[in-house]
């Protein structure tokens, strides 16, 4: 159920129903592995080691979170969506910015809202390009929650190559979501994130990282942003995990239907009413 009240022009879109959907129950396993952390940080993959998410296998932690040496955070979480495929990740993150509603039912707890940035309208709407691009090089204003309030950031999406990745090892997954967050007051940035993407049989899985107080350079580096002294507590890193577990495990179960109606459309702005 949402935290925020529901517009009567919204609640006419076809799939406002999503947002009183109860939210699904996130994986026992899942939970019992997160509960394991945190992980001593030599076993979890550094940003400055995120090649290595694109290799063949899995890696020694893919569900857990620890404080670095240098006391940045970061996060692991793997989630698998049967009936999803790539395809149906790439169109998410090109759609869903388009419409507050469309984030909000992706979370409905945590979620707030979104918009495109300005800067960036034009390019996520030019049908020209693939949906992978129309992505690339854009923003999205959000306010989500994911366990110190409703904070707005700013969400600035990269290519694989712009990123730092190998472009041979990329060749490996079958999608990749990259991006930068920053405060839109400050400037500052505050995280990074990247979901690497593989078919397994009968649908995907979802694999997450999340480095907390870092971010990527024009020549797709990473570097230390905002590690704030002590470094940052578990409990951030331990609100990221559980937060991204609940909304891909939702997400999972919307996407499908979702795609299904809305996914050949090439006007990201068009809507089906009730």
């Amino acid at each position: 159920m949402s935290n925020l009240p529901i517009t009567e022009e919204e609640r006419k879109l076809d799939y406002s129903d999503l947002l009183f959907k109860p939210l699904p129950e996130v994986d026992p396993k899942l939970l019992e592995e997160m509960d394991l952390s945190p992980v001593d940080p030599s076993r979890i993959t550094s940003i400055h080691d995120r090649n290595d998410i694109l290799k063949p296998g899995y890696l020694e932690v893919e569900n857990g979170y620890a404080k670095m040496p240098d006391g940045s955070g970061c996060v692991a979480t793997k989630v698998e969506m049967p009936g999803v495929t790539p395809e149906m990740i790439v169109w998410w993150f090109a759609w869903h910015g388009i419409r507050d509603l469309r984030y909000r039912i992706w979370c409905p707890t945590e979620h707030y809202g979104i918009h495109v940035h300005e800067d960036s309208l034009a390019h996520r709407l030019d049908t020209s390009l693939s949906l992978e691009e129309r992505g690339w090089g854009t923003t999205d204003v959000v306010t989500e929650d994911v366990g110190n309030g409703p904070q707005e950031m700013h969400l600035s999406f990269y290519s694989p190559e712009d990123y730092g990745y190998d472009s041979e090892l990329v060749k490996n997954v079958d999608a990749l979501i990259n991006a930068c967050v920053s405060d839109p007051k400050t400037g500052m940035r505050l995280i990074t994130f990247s979901h690497c993407i593989r078919k397994i049989p009968g649908g995907i899985e979802y694999r997450s990282h999340y480095w907390q107080g870092y971010s990527i350079d024009e020549n797709g580096k990473a570097y230390a942003a905002s590690i704030p002294p002590g470094g940052f507590p578990m409990e951030v890193m331990k609100a990221n995990a559980y937060h991204s577990l609940l909304e891909y495990t939702n997400l999972a179960q919307i996407l499908p239907g979702l795609y299904e109606k809305y996914g050949k459309e090439a006007d990201l702005t068009k809507d089906f009413y009730k």
